[in-house]
């Protein structure tokens, strides 16, 4: 297997090629920034603090050689700055200082710690305990005088005295661990002098390096990447101007190559699509072609509309069949329109004059139209032959046929088209000069207008009639039936007009009394309107003097008038859906006489009752009137109720029996009152109801008597 040196391959390598030196340079960098970090932090963390300490030491040693002779030969008083200063360098000067270099010597070679602890052995255990002896002899200013201290303790602070050899003792020991400890800074500072210029030219080197190797990866990708890429900018710039490449594109071995090869199998691809397209557009819509693929929009687009285009064509075509038949059929009837519209008073003229044409028109060889006819005698109704002909020459035949006799009778009586293909024998047969043979189809139209049969057309033919040209015949045998129901209209126009003046003068008779009957009428209601009008005079009086309020046949009140609710301080609105007996308390009324009433007013009986209120005022006494009301039909519906206040009446007892009489022939009167109103009432809703059925009933004759005159002078006026 042939290897394939890829872009992602080339990437890769160049990549890694970077990556390795990235590596290698990040190692090495790594290990010298340790080695330096390791140098930087001895010297920063051991040996610079340690010179440093010492150094301290030194001048603390210095330090207590001189204060220890201030002690001896100057200091006289006892609690001097010299004296104070010698007390804190041995309490706490000297001490802190040995913990810190003990902090870090720990990282000195042996010998440097065994020189130190001999130091600090030599300081502690010799040169201090010197010092003490000196400043517990001379502790006093009296001290000072006595020659035989100062005699003893100034040799030891002179030239050789103890204190001054030992001190000189210890400083250098510290100078030799100083000597050495710089020795060693210095070299470590050296050391990392020396490792960061060899980083530094590392540094310089690898980045030379990496920039080689980048120029190198650059140019090595560019030649076989970035050239082939342009290449094909270029290709496919020149294909976005509609433009296919004659010449295709060098393929190689990665994934360029396998662009460039799929972009000349595109270009072919195109190329078969561009040919397929313009087959197309020359109307060849059988030639060959696939797709791409299935997801290949634009052919599959293309196949879409050859398949488009293909069934647009066979519609057109289907479309000009069917423009040439609606023209035939719009020709034909056009033709025959004409033919209908001439000898429309002779029958058997315009019987041979439809045949005829329309044999030669759907191009048949025989035909015959039988017209509907009545016997007078029988009174009955047959199908006469008004015309035949064959061969374009009228046939001289009489022929009868009866209702539901054969298939002009079935055509007839199914209202329906009959076209067979299989005529039987001895039906007609066609004789010429070459001899005579059975037709190949019959066709029976009945001739009917708006589902009346006035006759059948028989067409005879060698040839299939198609779809269109029985359609066609169905059409003229409709504008035939028309033609014929207008000759029969024709022949009875005439009579129709004589009947139609005999009706005139009936009708004008009939308008006479119908005038009279709407005088009548109106003189009628205008007796009701008036009746009316003194009922509701009679009902305002009544609203004006005494309370009223109407109930259903349950007790609930349905109107009210202002009066009634003034007096038991209530609202109309408030008291309309209230039933009559939740106004008044219960307990302090006659309820059994109440409910006496109301079973004598579910049977019409009138009567009155007085009944308490309970207003703001105080208690009411009302005396009420309740007179049942009957419907239209006769039934108890509704009771009406008159209310007239007794409470002055009520409360004045010596005059109760005086007045008693008073309100009984009041209630009389108003009985008698209600009375007329509902005999008024009756009397007026009665005559209503007889004014408006003879009303209706001489506006349906008097319609109806306008309707037929109108339709017979329509029919007079069409028919002339």
């Amino acid at each position: 297997m042939k290897y394939r040196f890829t872009i992602a391959n080339r990437l890769l390598l160049g990549f890694s090629l970077i990556i390795i030196t990235l590596l290698v340079s990040s190692v090495l960098t790594y290990t010298t920034l340790q080695k330096n970090k390791q140098l930087n932090e001895q010297v920063a963390n051991i040996y610079s603090p340690s010179v440093q300490y010492l150094g301290d030491l030194n001048q603390l040693v210095n330090d207590s050689k001189m204060l220890i002779k201030n002690w001896v030969y100057i200091e006289r008083k006892s609690n001097t700055p010299d004296k104070r200063k010698l007390r804190k360098l041995h309490t706490e000067e000297f001490p802190v200082l040995v913990s810190k270099i003990k902090s870090i010597y720990r990282n000195w070679t042996p010998d440097e710690q065994s020189l130190f602890d001999s130091l600090i052995v030599t300081i502690e255990d010799t040169l201090f305990p010197y010092h003490k002896q000196i400043m517990s002899r001379l502790n006093s200013f009296e001290s000072y005088d006595d020659p035989m201290v100062v005699f003893e303790i100034q040799p030891m602070v002179g030239d050789g005295g103890e204190v001054i050899n030992t001190t000189d003792k210890a400083l250098n020991t510290v100078g030799k661990l100083l000597t050495s400890l710089n020795k060693k800074s210095e070299e470590r500072n050296m050391a990392m002098f020396d490792s960061l210029d060899s980083f530094q030219m590392f540094i310089l080197f690898s980045g030379l390096i990496m920039l080689i190797i980048a120029i190198a990866i650059g140019l090595f990708i560019s030649r076989a990447t970035i050239r082939p890429i342009l290449r094909l900018k270029e290709f496919l710039l020149i294909m976005t101007k509609g433009l296919l490449p004659e010449e295709q594109m060098k393929v190689s071995n990665d994934e360029i190559g396998d662009m460039s090869k799929a972009l000349n199998e595109y270009v072919d691809g195109m190329r078969r699509t561009s040919d397929f397209a313009l087959s197309i557009g020359k109307g060849n819509y059988d030639i060959d072609y696939e797709a791409l693929s299935e997801d290949d929009a634009l052919g599959n687009a293309l196949l879409r509309m050859r398949s488009d285009l293909k069934k647009a064509a066979g519609e057109d075509e289907r479309r000009k069949k069917e423009d040439e038949i609606r023209n035939w059929t719009a020709q034909g009837i056009a033709k025959f329109s004409d033919i209908l519209r001439m000898d429309n008073d002779d029958i058997q003229k315009l019987s041979f004059n439809i045949v005829d044409n329309l044999i030669n028109y759907i191009d048949a060889i025989q035909g015959a139209i039988y017209v509907l006819s009545t016997d007078e005698n029988e009174e009955g109704q047959y199908f006469d032959m008004t015309a035949a002909v064959a061969y374009g020459r009228e046939k001289m035949v009489d022929r009868r046929i009866e209702m539901e006799e054969g298939l002009v009778g079935r055509c007839a009586f199914e209202r329906a088209t009959v076209y067979l293909k299989e005529v039987p024998d001895n039906y007609v047969r066609i004789t010429s000069g070459l001899g005579d043979a059975n037709p190949n189809v019959l066709l029976l139209v009945p001739l009917k207008l708006n589902n009346e049969i006035f006759g059948v057309l028989e067409i005879i033919s060698f040839n299939e009639l198609q779809k269109h040209q029985i359609e066609f015949v169905e059409k003229v045998g409709e504008n035939i039936a028309s033609t014929i129901s207008s000759v029969r209209i024709n022949q009875q126009t005439a009579k129709l007009l004589e009947e139609s003046r005999h009706k005139g003068e009936e009708l004008a008779s009939q308008e006479e009394e119908m005038r009279q009957n709407m005088e009548e009428l109106q003189a009628t209601q205008e007796e009701s309107a008036r009746r009316e009008a003194e009922t509701q005079d009679t009902i305002d009086a009544i609203n004006n003097t005494l309370g009223n309020f109407d109930m259903d046949i349950n007790g609930y009140i349905i109107s009210v008038n202002e009066k009634y609710a003034q007096l038991i301080f209530s609202k109309t609105g408030d008291l309309i859906g209230k039933e009559h007996r939740t106004l008044f308390n219960e307990e302090k009324n006659d309820v059994e006489r109440y409910n006496e009433i109301w079973d004598g007013m579910r049977n019409g009986i009138p009567a009155d009752i007085e009944i308490k209120y309970e207003t703001p005022d105080g208690d009411m006494w009302l005396r009420e009137s309740y007179t049942p009301a009957k419907n239209i039909d006769g039934e108890y519906n509704k009771i009406v109720a008159l209310v007239m206040d007794v409470s002055e009446k009520r409360s004045k007892d010596s005059a109760i029996h005086a007045y008693q009489h008073e309100l009984e022939d009041q209630g009389e009167i108003l009985r008698e009152t209600m009375d007329r109103i509902n005999t008024v009432r009756e009397d007026y809703e009665g005559k209503i109801q007889e004014i408006e059925k003879e009303k209706e009933i001489v506006e349906e004759e008097s319609r109806v008597q306008i309707e037929s005159l109108k339709m017979q002078l329509d029919e007079i006026t069409g028919n002339k």
